[in-house]
């Protein structure tokens, strides 16, 4: 009696984005080694072909009939039409052994014509392809003995003209060959765009291997990288390169608000970078540089090389400087002799007025604390400092070979940074900021340690200088985002559009779990196509701009490539605790049923919606973690590129970002080319907490910001922090990007000190009368100068009121915030002079805005009460009758 396992539809909760037969006959994998005997007999492993409709799901048990037929004397009949990239699957059974190494060997595909499908326009996903920085590389495929493992197949059919063609796939292990005879079929109408157009074909398995976006070209509001002699030259800031290789001198031409580059810059650093080798004895190696040599030059980047060279040890320094204000830093160091040494460090003097604020390394984002001291400790997702303030600062982040991007967001735990065995020495390096003299000392250090002859260790660091561009205020006061909560809110293509218009918003965001996006990050369901596109048609119509929720973090399983990804082993979701993972957020009580009876292992669980209305009433949207710096980056850019040219999209909401500043340069890339007015905005959830490692997200997100338009901070925010920590982890000034709050709708009051509002649609008051007031005012054309700007021509006598200035030739507006518990009373100066304005000629007066203040014309700015947590918007004008009634 054979022992079969009948595995249900029941089993199967997602929805029909993937074709699969109700009812299934299936038999463990156990109960096969002894049922199929026959089948089975002088094999080690056992192979057989699937189509793409039906993924191969399970480690454990196979169906009945790819036990019963033999594969290898008959054709497998594989239908596809011109133009496709087409998809099908081998499944690879280790019978009895482990099998290491698989191989996978196709033969041309050949008509009766002598037309052939060459093998150049074979591939086999699980075997390798392009990474997401576009080189080649391969993987070793092992599989256990008792387990199943899907192997993946593309075929190219961009070209092939229809007919049918025969040839074969074989697979290879421990010296075992086995081969299915394959027959393609192709014919009918030809498919369009490779078959990208729709999921269902899996013909987007092909984007795991794009390439687009990956050239020299820089991106939209950055210049050239210019080099003369050692001085490298990008927007607002020169680097010039010491004779060791690191930078002597950072100069940044940014002006103290950020509003325009000035033509004499300031130093960022006052010395040169020191790298730094204490001996044991206490003397240190004095290293003698060789030349500087240029590898390479690009419009993107420039690459450098000096050797530094000593009796004891080498020093190989290789720099690389991008247009955006990167700069990554391999140092190298061989010992030639045995050394025993008393510390290694680096050593960056970063200028007083330069270091007026931290943010990273257990310090929140904010005023200098003085002396700041830490150690490694992996428990933290803390590797990076940036020192700064608005127009000119560094971030510093410390690594090494054995760097891997650690998980974000509540999963940190399940990925966590490695230590690197230079700068973290077993637990005995850290980092210290101390002050001395005119320098703010940034000293990282590695402790004592004993080399050997020939060991080498990986100082290596990255640089980010900032801010990386001025602030556009035609974006920040201009630009008005309409963003749909989700939760399934009822979006459609007429409501979202007159919302969005009724208030006068430019900008759309859509989110997912909504009806016409109901799956988290897969935005282009074949069953939602149609409407998205006639949504974005909508919004063009109404002069408005569209963008969609979309990023990496997470990914549903109702997606059709979701078991292909799968199969990739940990390569594209992340390989978890499988079933026992706990997260005290979101799955305390572990994962979803789901999870449970069809994945199992090797996952983590994520975002889960349970469907209650609307066209997917009854499904369940749940997704998985996945791994960065994965071929999922390829796949996204490609998705990107098909959404901005297929749907018009007019850019992307990123919320929380597995992503790397590679591919998000290449995202930005595409939007550029095809949507030059398109825009990326990222948010964020306060990760400054156990479950995210204490990070801070300005920080962690920093190499990225280059690309983004606007950063929305955030959720779980408290915006009754000082105004020092609005400024560098809310604000998005320092860094040269507009802002806008989140957490209860924000503060608007503190907000305007700062240029900011909420976000409408989302939570709290519209901002609405707020833009009325920009407008009626021409904000766009005034000059901030804020508090922070030793220039600006306004104090309070209250250091809990802060007042920024917005500057225009003959009116200006003051917004002062109160950031006490209590009412305060504040007196205003002005130093008219600064200002080029006659005082006897000017009032003062408060324009009513609703849900904010009421009108009101003062006689003074002498002793002004302002309320707790509130404040004012104080119009500066020398003919008061044209604004009042």
């Amino acid at each position: 009696m054979k022992h079969f396992i009948f595995i249900i539809g029941l089993l199967f909760s997602g929805i029909a984005v993937q074709s699969q037969e109700n009812t299934e006959a299936y038999i463990s994998t156990a109960s096969a080694v002894a049922e199929y005997s026959n089948v089975l007999k002088n094999r080690t492993f056992f192979i057989f072909p699937e189509t793409r409709e039906n993924p191969i799901k399970w480690y454990d048990s196979l169906k009945t009939k790819w036990l019963e037929r033999n594969y290898a004397q008959k054709d497998y009949v594989l239908q596809a039409q011109p133009g496709e990239y087409y998809v099908y699957q081998i499944g690879v059974w280790a019978v009895g052994s482990n099998l290491q190494d698989v191989h996978v060997v196709f033969s041309n595909l050949e008509n009766r014509k002598g037309q052939v499908i060459p093998l150049i326009k074979m591939t086999c996903f699980n075997k390798g392809g392009i990474d997401f920085m576009g080189n080649t590389f391969t993987k070793k495929v092992n599989v256990q003995a008792g387990r199943i493992q899907a192997l993946w197949m593309g075929i190219d059919l961009k070209g092939i003209e229809p007919g049918t063609y025969t040839g074969s796939v074989s697979v290879i292990a421990g010296g075992e060959k086995q081969m299915v005879p394959i027959r393609l079929k192709v014919f009918g109408e030809a498919v369009p765009n490779h078959g990208y157009n729709e999921g269902k074909r899996l013909s987007r398995l092909n984007w795991l291997n794009s390439t687009v976006g990956i050239d020299e070209e820089i991106t939209k509001g950055y210049l050239p990288v210019k080099i003369e002699e050692n001085k490298i030259s990008i927007l607002g800031r020169t680097l010039i390169i010491g004779e060791n290789g690191l930078p002597a001198s950072i100069i940044s031409y940014f002006g103290p608000s950020n509003q325009s580059l000035v033509e004499r810059g300031e130093p960022v650093i006052n010395h040169p970078f020191r790298f730094i080798i204490e001996k044991e004895d206490g003397k240190i190696i004095r290293l003698q540089p060789g030349a500087l040599e240029f590898l390479g030059q690009t419009p993107s980047k420039t690459v450098w090389r000096v050797l530094n060279t000593s009796n004891e040890c080498d020093l190989e320094c290789i720099g690389q400087m991008e247009f955006d204000g990167f700069v990554d830093y391999k140092l190298k160091l061989t010992a030639k002799v045995p050394l025993k040494v008393r510390d290694i460090r680096l050593e960056i003097p970063v200028v007083k007025e330069k270091a007026e604020y931290i943010m990273g390394l257990g310090h929140e984002g904010g005023s200098r604390t003085p002396d700041w001291k830490w150690k490694w400790d992996l428990s933290k997702n803390q590797d990076m400092l940036w020192v700064g303030t608005v127009n000119g600062g560094l971030r510093v982040k410390w690594k090494a070979e054995n760097y891997v991007r650690p998980l974000i967001n509540l999963y940190y735990e399940f990925g966590p940074l490695k230590l690197p065995p230079s700068w973290g020495n077993e637990g005995r390096g850290g980092v210290d900021v101390v002050q001395k003299n005119r320098d703010v000392l940034v000293k990282a250090y590695s402790g004592s340690r004993e080399l050997k002859k020939n060991d080498v260790l990986n100082y290596d660091f990255e640089l980010l200088i900032t801010p990386f561009r001025l602030i556009d205020r035609q974006n920040k006061f201009g630009e008005r985002y309409y963003h749909c909560r989700g939760k399934n809110s009822g979006t459609n293509t007429s409501v979202t559009v007159k919302n969005a218009k009724n208030i006068e918003a430019n900008i759309i965001n859509i989110h997912h779990a909504e009806d016409i996006y109901p799956f988290i990050n897969y935005p282009y369901l074949d069953e939602n196509i149609k409407e998205l596109t006639q949504l974005v048609a909508n919004a063009h119509e109404e002069d408005l701009r569209m963008k969609f929720y979309y990023t990496t973090r997470e990914l549903t399983k109702n997606m059709p490539e979701f078991q292909a990804f799968n199969s990739l082993n940990g390569e594209v979701i992340f390989p978890g605790p499988g079933n026992d993972t706990r997260t005290e957020v979101l799955h305390p009580k572990g994962p979803n049923i789901w999870y449970i009876k069809n994945m199992r292992e090797k996952y983590i669980p994520a975002w889960y919606d349970a469907i209650k209305e609307g066209k997917f009433k009854g499904e369940t949207d749940l997704s998985v973690i996945t791994t960065p710096d994965s071929r999922l980056n390829n796949f996204y850019i490609a998705g990107l590129d098909w959404m901005v040219q297929n749907i018009g999209i007019d850019g992307v909401y990123i919320d929380d970002s597995a992503l790397d500043r590679f591919t998000l340069q290449r995202a930005r890339k595409i939007i550029d080319r095809y949507r030059p007015e398109g825009r990326m905005d990222l948010h964020s959830w306060n990760h400054f907490n156990k479950w995210a490692g204490f990070a801070n997200c300005l920080n962690l997100y920093m190499d990225l910001l280059p690309y983004f338009d606007l950063v929305w901070i955030g959720e779980k925010r408290d915006y009754d922090r000082l105004p020092d920590h609005w400024l560098i982890e809310v604000s998005g000034i320092p860094f040269g990007l507009p802002g806008q709050m989140l957490e209860g709708g924000g503060n608007p009051w503190r907000g305007m000190v700062f240029g900011i509002t909420n976000r409408a649609g989302w939570s709290g008051n519209l901002p609405t009368e707020i833009w009325k007031f920009w407008d009626q005012y021409h904000i766009v054309d005034k000059k901030m100068i804020g508090y922070w700007d030793n220039n600006i021509p306004v104090t309070c006598s209250n250091d809990s009121v802060k007042a920024t200035l917005y500057y225009g030739a003959k009116e200006s507006i003051l917004a002062i915030a109160n950031w006490g518990n209590e009412n305060q009373l504040s007196s205003l100066f002005i130093d008219w002079k600064q200002l080029g304005y006659d005082p006897s000629k000017y009032t003062f007066f408060i324009p009513s805005i609703k849900n904010y203040q009421e009108e009101k014309i003062l006689d003074s700015l002498d002793k002004i009460m302002v309320p707790a947590k509130k404040g004012f918007l104080i119009v500066l004008h020398t003919n008061l009758d044209i604004y009042v009634q």
